[in-house]
Parts: structure tokens; C-alpha cells; sequence
């Protein structure tokens, strides 16, 4: 079992508030090929945690955050909910990566403890009753990039590139499947290993193929350097996305090659709504920039576990079912609820990378 001494505090309650704290656990890398994504985990639900306290905790107790740093090995994420569930924690945030999820659903139902995922995108398997996701489906972010390139673009033959892991492999072949649904040809697969370096083949494939865009589900480590290699090849081609290259850490690994990437989004900081608005101001007052989508999606599932803590106290079955229950919520993603697996309702939107700068093209 994972060593206690590995758990750390990552948030202090406010001295406004009374009683004994509700602790909620964290599961979050220092780096898993996204460590601007890990890190805006963290930032989130620290500013969640901030503000919830800051206006009486829950039913007057304060929320604390208790860590544990997950080194991107899925085994481990079984460990990291049991000695999270042994330290009496009310819920878990995270893990951030697919496959760590997965690994950790049979665990969330078997303590009995729900689990909410600010990052991953692949179907659960095992997923049981107890896990949930604010981050955007494999699914939705296939449909909303594959209606864009074949709808608005024309785009007839596409070809795809993916890692093997299971965000990758899950995202293309959703993609494959609502690219053909509209009429589009996929002109070949070809897939690589996490810490890939040279992606030659890749891009002179899409060129023999006579691609006319090229979709690409990666994390931002390899999805920079693609884009490099890419735009250095001179594939002058429509070039798209999975959800986990809308981070800053592909615009700034990958420079102006990125410039033209076709991504999905579920949060805009841009969009004029109040509590939109609000968490931006406060976010950017508490660590001097704007909010990322992690960062949102971090921030949504802290407000939700509060606010289902709120209705059902800290019996784990209850607090389940006021997720579960969920209509409407005001977050700053979109109003949420969750479907029966878990998935969080709410509009993809479609953006491009322009100067260094994600801006919607299609909502």
C-alpha cells in the first residue's frame, strides 16, 4: 500500500469556518507528458477549496485537500484510493490520465467512494456507479472535430495518427468512426509509443496518401514535436486534435507549428457568463494568468463534490447519488449534469490556434 507520508496537504482551511474539516483526495502527477495539465489540477481545486471556505465551508466544516502524487503508473492508482479511502476522505479528485482511471474505477466502487476525473476521456470499462468525469468524452471531442473538418472544411480524406496508449487509441478510432458516419474516407492509421521522437514516416505517409487534413489524438510531449516535424515537411494540411493538445503546454512546446491546430474545448475563459467571468478574474488574481480547460474541469468537480456534500452529509452511497442526481449545475464549463456512465452533459466547442492563442471557430 502506498506510504501515508506520501500524502500531502495542498490546501489549508479558511480560519472563517468551524467544525471538524471534510477532506477530499487528490490524485495528481507532477508530470505525465502534461505538467502544465497536472499542475492546473491542483490549481483548480485549490481555488475551489479557497472559495468554498471562504463562504463557510460545507454545512459550516472546511474542505481541505490531502495529495498524494501519483508517478503515472496505473498500477499504483488502486493503492492511491485505498490509502485515500483509509484516511477518511469524502470523495476523490482524479487521477488525471486514462489509464490510471481505469485502473482506479474497480477500487472507487469497491470503498464506496466517488471519484471524479478532471482529465481522462476514454469509455471505463469497469467503471462501476462511483466514477464521473468533467473532462470531455473521447466521443464528444471525435463528433465536434469530425463534423468541423468534413462539414466546414470539406475535408473527404483523412488521415490519422495516434498514440498507442488508451487516450490515443480510443480518441482516433472515435474519430474514425464519426468521420466515415459523415462521408469521409480514412485514409490510413498509424500509431506511435509515448517518448516518440521521430514522426518522418507519419507525416510522409499522410502526403502518399493524398490526405486532405490529418487528425491527431496525442498528449501535448509528442503532439509538439509532430507538429514541428510537420510544418518543417511542409504538410501544409488542415491539421487537428484530440482534447489533450488544448493546454498551453502544446502551444509553447510547439511554438508556431501550432499555429492552425484544430482542437476541442469544453471551457472558453472568454465566454461572457458571470461565473465564468468570476472564476477567471479569480484565478488570474491567485496565480497571475488565465485558467486552462484542467484547470476548469478541476475546479467544476471540487464545486460539485461540495455542493453534493452539502445535500447528502458524508455518507459515501449518498453522496453518489447526489452526483448522480445532478441537473443544471452553474459551472464554469457549461451547465453540468452526468449521464448514466458518468459523463458530463455539455457543448464541445471547436477552436484553432492562432498566435499562440486558442480562439473558437464553431460553437
Amino acid at each position: 500500500m502506498l506510504p501515508l507520508a506520501l500524502l500531502l496537504p495542498a490546501c489549508a482551511p479558511a480560519a472563517s469556518t468551524a467544525g471538524a474539516a471534510l477532506t477530499l483526495g487528490v490524485i495528481a502527477p507532477p508530470a505525465d507528458g502534461m505538467p502544465g495539465a497536472a499542475a492546473a489540477v491542483l490549481e483548480g481545486a485549490e481555488l475551489a477549496a479557497s472559495q468554498i471556505n471562504a463562504d463557510g465551508g460545507v454545512r459550516g466544516r472546511p474542505l481541505v485537500l490531502l495529495r498524494v502524487e501519483e508517478r503515472a503508473v496505473p498500477e499504483e492508482a488502486p493503492q492511491h484510493v485505498a490509502a485515500l479511502a483509509m484516511r477518511g476522505v469524502v470523495a476523490v479528485l482524479g487521477p488525471l490520465g486514462d489509464a490510471s482511471v481505469i485502473a482506479a474505477a474497480p477500487a472507487a466502487e469497491r470503498h464506496r467512494l466517488v471519484l471524479i476525473t478532471p482529465g481522462a476521456a476514454v469509455p471505463l470499462p469497469y467503471g462501476g456507479h462511483y466514477v464521473f468525469r468533467t473532462a470531455l468524452p473521447a466521443h464528444s471531442q471525435a463528433q465536434a472535430v469530425a463534423a468541423y473538418l468534413v462539414e466546414r472544411l470539406g475535408a473527404r480524406r483523412i488521415a490519422v495518427v495516434h498514440d498507442s496508449n488508451a487516450y490515443g487509441t480510443t480518441v482516433a478510432l472515435a474519430f474514425e468512426q464519426a468521420a466515415r458516419a459523415r462521408g469521409a474516407t480514412v485514409t490510413g492509421r498509424r500509431l506511435f509509443r509515448q517518448g516518440e521522437r521521430d514522426f518522418t514516416r507519419h507525416v510522409q505517409g499522410a502526403l502518399a496518401e493524398r490526405a486532405q487534413a490529418v487528425f491527431l489524438a496525442a498528449y501535448p510531449a509528442e503532439g509538439a514535436l509532430f507538429l514541428r516535424q510537420a510544418r518543417a515537411a511542409a504538410l501544409d494540411l488542415p491539421l487537428a486534435g484530440g482534447g489533450a493538445l488544448y493546454t498551453e503546454d502544446t502551444t509553447t512546446w510547439a511554438g508556431d507549428a501550432a499555429n492552425g491546430l484544430y482542437v476541442p474545448a469544453g471551457f472558453l475563459p472568454e465566454a461572457p457568463l458571470p461565473v465564468v467571468r468570476g472564476f477567471v478574474t479569480a484565478y488570474r488574481k491567485r496565480y497571475g494568468r488565465a485558467p486552462g480547460q484542467v484547470a476548469a474541469q478541476a475546479y467544476d468537480a471540487v464545486r460539485v463534490l461540495a455542493f453534493a456534500l452539502r445535500r447528502a452529509g458524508t455518507d459515501r452511497e449518498r453522496v453518489r447519488d447526489a452526483v448522480a442526481a445532478l441537473r443544471r449545475f452553474p459551472a464554469v464549463t457549461g451547465d453540468l449534469a452526468f449521464d448514466r456512465w458518468g459523463d458530463p452533459l455539455r457543448a464541445v466547442v471547436v477552436t484553432r490556434i492562432s498566435g499562440g492563442r486558442f480562439v473558437a471557430v464553431r460553437h
